[in-house]
C-alpha cells in the first residue's frame, strides 16, 4: 500500500472519531431493516415470489457454510480462479447476511464475520493487481478497480446485516482493515481517485460503495464525499452523476447495456440515501429521473426483454439480470408505478429487502400482467439536446407479431460508444433482422484476452462499417476517435409518433462525422397491409466521395433481383482498415437502373431491401471473418450499396417484411417483394419527396422539409405539374 493510501486511512479514521453517531443507528441501515426482515420471515409462505427468492438465497448461504473459507492472493485475469473466487465470496457474504437477518440463525452471521476477518488479514497489504492494464485504473482484489467497487457495494451490505452481532474488537479490525482501507484505496489512492471522481458507470459504483460504507460506519465525511465528490465541491459525486449521465427522459449516455449495469449502484445507493437522509428527497431529484431511467431501459428491449445491443453490449443480457431486479423493486417501492409490475413478474424473483417485500406483495395480489412496449422518442444528453433514439413499434396482421425499428442519432456514449451515427436496427419481435454486432468480448473467459474487450472490438465492432449506416471513403465516423466524437452530437430535425398505427417518423442530421459532409437520414415506419420501413439517407458535400450504405442482416439469402459475380474460388477482404479488413467479399453485383432488390429469410419470414439504384451503383454481399486469426468474430452477413465519385447523393430504400415459410407444412407464401418502383421526386436543400409503388398499384408519397419547421408552417411544392401543400414537417399521401 502506498503512503498516500495510508494517510487517507488515517485521516478517515480521525474524522470518524469526530463524526461518530451522525448517521449511526441500531440494526441494519441500508436496504433491509429488522422490521422488514421479520415481515419477510412471516410472509415466506404467503408471498410466493419472496418465498422462492429467499429459498435461493438461503440455499446459496447454506452451501457456502459447508466449505472452508478461502481468501486467495489475487493473481488472475477475469475468469481466472482468484478472480471468480473473490466474486463468489462477496455474493456468499451478502447471501449469508440476508439469511441471518431473516432467520435469526447465528451461524450465518458467524460466517460473515469469519470471512471478513480473513479479508482483514490480507487486504491492507495487497499491492496493485498483477494483471492490471496500464490504460485502466487497477484494483487490488481484481484487475480493474471497478470490480473492487462492486465487491465493496456487496460487502458493506453484508456487514450491515450482521454488524450488531460482532464484538467491538472484531468490528474495529474489520472496519479498519477492510472497509476503511478499501474505501480509502478506491477514493484517495493514485489508482482510485480518478475513477471516484469520474462521471461514468465506474464512478457510480465507486461512490455507491463509499457512501453506503459511510452510512454503516456512521462517517459523514464518507457520505458527503460520495454525494458531492472527493473535494465536496459538488463538481463530481453521486448527484452530479445523476445530472450528467441521464437525459431528462432517463436515457443513459453509454446505452442500455451499461444503463442496466449502472442502475444497480444508482438505485441501491439512492435507497440507502432515502433511508438515512430522507430530507434529500433523492427519488424526486431532477424530476424523478431515476424512475424514468428504469422505465426507459425496460423499453429499450426486444419482445423477450433483451437489450438492443447499442454501443459496447453483450447480446446475452436482458432485464432478468440481478441489476434490474434491484432496480425494478426499488423503483416500485418508491414510485408505486404499476407499469413495472409485469416486468417484476417476468423476472420471477425479488430482492430480499424492504423493496422486494413490497414488490412480492403486489405481485401476489395482481392478476394477469402484460408489459406494454410503446413507440418512443427518447432525448439524449443532460439537457436533452444531444440527439436521441427513436423506437418505432407497429403490429403486423400476424398474431402477436410486432415490427420494431431503432433509429440511433444519439451522442457518442464515451469510450464504450460506437461510430454508428444515424444507424438503424430492425426487429421482428425478438428476431434481429438488421442487427448490431454489439461488443467483441467473451466476458470473463480467461482464454479470450483475459475476459476483457478483444482487439476486434476496436478494429471491427466499434467501426462504422459494422453498423447499418453510411460510411464515407471507407473511413469510420470521426476517424474512429471517440474523444472527438464526444464533442459533437447529431441533431433531431423532426419526429412524430402521434398516430402510431399509421406512421412513425424521425429525421436527424449529422454534420461533423466527416469534414465537409452533411448526413441526413429520415426513417419512417408506415402502416400498410404489412408495415414497412421507408429509409431516406442523403449526403451533401462540395467534394466527390465514395458512399457505402451498409446493412448487416441476419438470415439466409433467398434471391436477388440483380445479377452478381460470386467469389467461388478465392475470397478477398473488402478493404485494409477501419473494419473493412474483417469483411470477406462474397459477391459483387451489377445494379439495375431503377430498383435493386435483396431478399433473405429469417426464421419464418422473408425480408427484402429494395433500393433505388443506377448503372454505376455497386452491390456487395459480405461476410464477417477476415483478418481474424484467433477466430474471435461471429460469421455475420452484410449487404452493401456503394456509389462512387458523388458530391450529393440520396439513398432511398424500402425494407419490407413479407410472406412466410413453414418447413413442417412445406408451405411458402409471398416469398417475393411487393415493391414495384421507388422514385425520388424531389431532392434539394429545402425539400425531399419520395414515392413508393407496390405491385397492387398502391402508392405512398412522403414529402418533408429537410429542416425543422413549426407545426403550423405551410409548405408548397410543385412536382411533375402537380401541386402539393401541407402544414408541419411532413405529409404522407396514400393512393
Amino acid at each position: 500500500m502506498n503512503l498516500k493510501t495510508i494517510k487517507a486511512i488515517g485521516l478517515t479514521a480521525l474524522f470518524v472519531v469526530l463524526s461518530e453517531g451522525v448517521f449511526a443507528q441500531s440494526g441494519p441501515v441500508l436496504l433491509l431493516s429488522k422490521k422488514e426482515a421479520a415481515a419477510i420471515n412471516s410472509h415466506l409462505k404467503d408471498y410466493k415470489l419472496m418465498g422462492k427468492s429467499f429459498g435461493k438465497i438461503k440455499r446459496t448461504a447454506d452451501k457456502a457454510l459447508e466449505k472452508k473459507i478461502e481468501v486467495p492472493i489475487p493473481s488472475d485475469n477475469g475468469g481466472g480462479y482468484t478472480h471468480e473466487k473473490h466474486k463468489q465470496n462477496y455474493r456468499e457474504l451478502y447471501n449469508a447476511g440476508l439469511a441471518y437477518q431473516v432467520t435469526g440463525e447465528r451461524k450465518y452471521a458467524d460466517f460473515v464475520e469469519k470471512m471478513l476477518l480473513e479479508y482483514a488479514k490480507v487486504y491492507p497489504g495487497l499491492p496493485l493487481h498483477p494483471m492490471r492494464k496500464q490504460e485502466q485504473n487497477s484494483g487490488k482484489l481484481f484487475w480493474q478497480g471497478l470490480n473492487d467497487c462492486v465487491w465493496l457495494v456487496h460487502g458493506i451490505q453484508a456487514y450491515d446485516l450482521v454488524r450488531e452481532n460482532i464484538s467491538a474488537g472484531n468490528r474495529t479490525i474489520i472496519e479498519r482493515d477492510v472497509f476503511r482501507s478499501m474505501a480509502a484505496f478506491l477514493s484517495e489512492s493514485d489508482s482510485g481517485k480518478d475513477t471516484f471522481n469520474k462521471i461514468h458507470n465506474h464512478g457510480t459504483w465507486a461512490v455507491a460503495g463509499e457512501g453506503m460504507t459511510g452510512y454503516v460506519l456512521g462517517d459523514k465525511d464518507m457520505v458527503d464525499r460520495a454525494l458531492y465528490g472527493s473535494a465536496k465541491d459538488k463538481k463530481t459525486g453521486f448527484l452530479k452523476q445523476i445530472e450528467q449521465l441521464f437525459s431528462p427522459d432517463g436515457y443513459y449516455s453509454e446505452g442500455p447495456y451499461y444503463q442496466r449495469y449502472a442502475l444497480q449502484p444508482f438505485m441501491v445507493f439512492a435507497e440507502a440515501i432515502n433511508r438515512n437522509q430522507p430530507e434529500l428527497k433523492i427519488f424526486d431529484y431532477r424530476g424523478q429521473v431515476l424512475k424514468k431511467a428504469v422505465n426507459t431501459v425496460l423499453q429499450l428491449t426486444d419482445s423477450k426483454g433483451y437489450f438492443f445491443p447499442i454501443n459496447d453490449a453483450l447480446k446475452e443480457k436482458n432485464f432478468m439480470t440481478e441489476e434490474l431486479v434491484f432496480a425494478t423493486n426499488i423503483a416500485y417501492e418508491n414510485y408505486n408505478d404499476p407499469a413495472i409490475l409485469p416486468v417484476i413478474s417476468q423476472q420471477n424473483e425479488v430482492t430480499v429487502s424492504g423493496a422486494g417485500l413490497k414488490a412480492a406483495e403486489a405481485i401476489q395480489q395482481a392478476g394477469k400482467l402484460d408489459y406494454i412496449k410503446n413507440p418512443m422518442v427518447i432525448a439524449d444528453g443532460p439537457e436533452g439536446k444531444s440527439g436521441g433514439l427513436s423506437l418505432f413499434r407497429m403490429p403486423t396482421k400476424n398474431k402477436d407479431e410486432q415490427l420494431t425499428a431503432v433509429f440511433k442519432y444519439a451522442s457518442q456514449g464515451m469510450g464504450h460508444g460506437h461510430f454508428d451515427r444515424l444507424g438503424i436496427l430492425l426487429y421482428n419481435n425478438d428476431k434481429e433482422i438488421l442487427q448490431d454486432y454489439g461488443a467483441a468480448r467473451f466476458l470473463n473467459v480467461e482464454s479470450k484476452s483475459g475476459g476483457r474487450y478483444l482487439d476486434e472490438n476496436k478494429t471491427w465492432a466499434q467501426q462504422s462499417v459494422a453498423h447499418n449506416t453510411v460510411i464515407v471513403d471507407e473511413e469510420s465516423h470521426y476517424k474512429g476517435d471517440w474523444k472527438a466524437a464526444e464533442k459533437q452530437n447529431p441533431e433531431l430535425q423532426f419526429s412524430d409518433i402521434s398516430n402510431p398505427e399509421t406512421l412513425q417518423i424521425t429525421s436527424a442530421v449529422e454534420r461533423n462525422a466527416y469534414p465537409g459532409v452533411l448526413m441526413q437520414r429520415t426513417v419512417a415506419m408506415i402502416g400498410a397491409e404489412t408495415p414497412f420501413i421507408l429509409d431516406i439517407f442523403t449526403l451533401r458535400s462540395d467534394k466527390a466521395h465514395q458512399y457505402d450504405l451498409n446493412f448487416m442482416y441476419s438470415g439466409h439469402i433467398m434471391e436477388t433481383a440483380f445479377k452478381y459475380d460470386p467469389a467461388v474460388a478465392t475470397l478477398t477482404p473488402m478493404g485494409k482498415t477501419n473494419g473493412y479488413e474483417h469483411l470477406w467479399k462474397l459477391a459483387e453485383g451489377r445494379a439495375n437502373v431503377g430498383v435493386s432488390k435483396f431478399t433473405w429469410l429469417n426464421d419464418s419470414r422473408f425480408y427484402t431491401i429494395s433500393t433505388m439504384t443506377d448503372a454505376n451503383t455497386k452491390l456487395f454481399m459480405t461476410r464477417l471473418g477476415a483478418a481474424d486469426p484467433n477466430f474471435n468474430l461471429r460469421n455475420e452477413s452484410g449487404y452493401m450499396v456503394r456509389v462512387g465519385d458523388r458530391k450529393d447523393y440520396t439513398f432511398v430504400s424500402v425494407i419490407e417484411p413479407h410472406g412466410s415459410f413453414d418447413p413442417k407444412l412445406e408451405s411458402v407464401q409471398d416469398p417475393h417483394s411487393k415493391v414495384a418502383n421507388i422514385s425520388l421526386l424531389q431532392q434539394d436543400a429545402s425539400y425531399t419527396a419520395v414515392r413508393v409503388t407496390f405491385t397492387n398499384k398502391e402508392t405512398y408519397t412522403l414529402l418533408f422539409a429537410n429542416a425543422a419547421t413549426a407545426p403550423n408552417t405551410t409548405h408548397k411544392l410543385s412536382i411533375e405539374g402537380k401541386k402539393y401543400e401541407w402544414k408541419g414537417n411532413y405529409t404522407v399521401i396514400k393512393k
